[in-house]
């Protein structure tokens, strides 16, 4: 089943998209909201307060008029409105009142619909203070009136009355509160457009990996996202989805091959083991022939039981399931009796195997580990070395570490092979045409092993001359 076929459609509440735009519509939404409603109420408190301010202005011109003209007897509306000579107090009225609170004259401006001098407010200009009163005429209509003591020698000589008609003021809130609600949905949808817009347009390199993503399989691997170049997320994005397909493809291409160089291994003692088969039940043979035979097969299986284990070994180090028991390991103790085993096998090719002076190091790992590496390097020094030559072992110390080096005189690696040697199964020309028999998991196992005691394995070689390798692991600390 292809990845296009597990795909469901995409649902809008699932689209990063459409959440995006809503929570960019939200947020901005609740943003205008909130600041329409201060806006309104800013406005609302701005033009009462003015309202306010004016009706004291008014109120202070008055009574600064009363105190110096002619007597109130003789003032009429006109001398006011004539002295005043402003425009703002025509869409005032007044009312003055004596101390006891009896009406004195008013402008003729003043409501039909008697405004009261309530008890609060004549206490309030008795004793000096001013007070504002919202009252409503028979209409509805809102009226704002301001009553102020007129004081004159210490002592309230009238009281009057200023005020006006907030109808203005409450119809331009009304017209503010209906561009408000008239504007703001617009607006929010607007953000909702725009939030898409943005969403989209943010999240098209990330469609693009997704279309990519859906394009490879294990037989197209070639595809890679574009990348841009602003260094943004979405481009570190990029970047790491094609280092992981990079690796992917690097990750399938080892596992084929892997596949490819294990058959191959394993395919060639098989052949052998069926052909001696074959040949020994054609005819009756003797004791001696199929004893042969049965030996020739032993060791045939011998060779493919031991790259079932290694392979075995490697899978369960690749799963992080080989355990290693670890603990003090004297790792020249163990250099000196591992060469000491492996003499006789030495001599029997006449070559010379020796550990140079060795220190007295120690490591923490697994002995039984250590002594596979050591057994695998030597023995494959041994195999690629003609006689007469040489294999020397040597251990000293190096900046908190301890370094082990195993060198040979033998046939070398090519240059071109070097960086190889340690993948599984890979094996130069030369080695094959050497020993066609090894199964090239020796030095996968010996990186394994130097890995898994936070150690480092290199080579160095010269064909011809021979190779040396050096192996770090660091130091015990008492």
């Amino acid at each position: 089943m292809s990845l296009k076929s597990k795909l469901r459609p995409l649902h809008w509440k699932d689209s990063i998209k459409a959440r995006l735009a809503l929570w960019y519509g939200g947020v901005f939404g609740t943003v205008l909201i909130l600041l329409g409603v201060l806006v309104y109420f800013y406005l609302s408190k701005s033009l009462y307060a003015n309202f306010d301010l004016s009706l004291q202005s008014t109120a202070q011109a008055l009574a600064g008029a009363s105190s110096t003209a002619r007597p109130p007897s003789e003032w009429t509306v006109d001398d006011f409105i004539d002295w005043m000579n402003s425009p703002e107090s025509l869409s005032k009225f007044f009312h003055f009142f004596d101390p006891s609170g009896h009406s004195r004259f008013q402008s003729r401006n003043l409501p039909k619909q008697t405004l009261p001098l309530t008890s609060a407010a004549f206490n309030n200009a008795a004793h000096g203070a001013v007070t504002f009163e919202t009252f409503f005429t028979r209409q509805e209509e809102p009226i704002r009136v301001l009553t102020y003591p007129v004081i004159q020698n210490g002592r309230v000589v009238n009281i009057l009355q200023v005020g006006g008609s907030l109808r203005q003021v409450e119809d331009l809130l009304k017209q503010v509160q209906f561009t408000l609600l008239s504007v703001l949905p617009t607006l929010f949808l607007l953000a909702l457009a725009g939030g898409w817009l943005l969403a989209r347009k943010a999240l098209q390199p990330v469609d693009a990996m997704a279309q990519v993503a859906r394009q490879i399989t294990a037989g197209n691997r070639s595809r890679r996202i574009p990348v841009h170049q602003s260094r943004d997320e979405l481009g570190r994005l990029a970047e790491t989805f094609n280092a992981m397909i990079e690796e992917l493809d690097n990750a399938i291409q080892q596992i084929r091959q892997f596949s490819a160089d294990a058959s191959h291994e394993l395919r060639t003692p098989l052949t052998i083991l069926k052909g001696e088969t074959e040949f020994a039940l054609r005819q009756a043979r003797n004791v001696e022939e199929y004893q042969q035979t049965l030996a020739s097969g032993l060791e045939e299986i011998d060779r493919i039981s031991r790259i079932v284990e290694e392979l075995f070994l490697l899978s369960k180090a690749d799963l992080g399931e080989a355990r290693l028991e670890m603990k003090p390991v004297a790792l020249a103790l163990l250099i000196a009796d591992t060469v000491s085993q492996m003499e006789l096998l030495a001599k029997e090719k006449e070559l010379t195997l020796e550990a140079e002076p060795l220190e007295p190091l120690s490591i923490t790992g697994d002995g039984d580990r250590l002594r596979e590496l050591l057994l695998n390097l030597i023995e494959n020094a041994i195999r690629y070395t003609p006689s007469p030559g040489k294999i020397a072992l040597s251990l000293r110390r190096e900046k908190g570490e301890a370094v082990l080096t195993v060198s040979d005189t033998g046939i070398g690696i090519p240059k071109e092979a070097l960086p190889k040697i340690f993948d599984r199964f890979y094996r130069s020309d030369e080695a094959r045409a050497l020993h066609p028999k090894g199964s090239g998991l020796g030095l996968s196992i010996c990186q394994w092993i130097v890995h898994a005691h936070r150690g480092k394995i290199t080579a160095a070689s010269e064909p011809g001359r021979g190779t040396t390798f050096q192996i770090r692991f660091p130091l015990t600390v008492h």
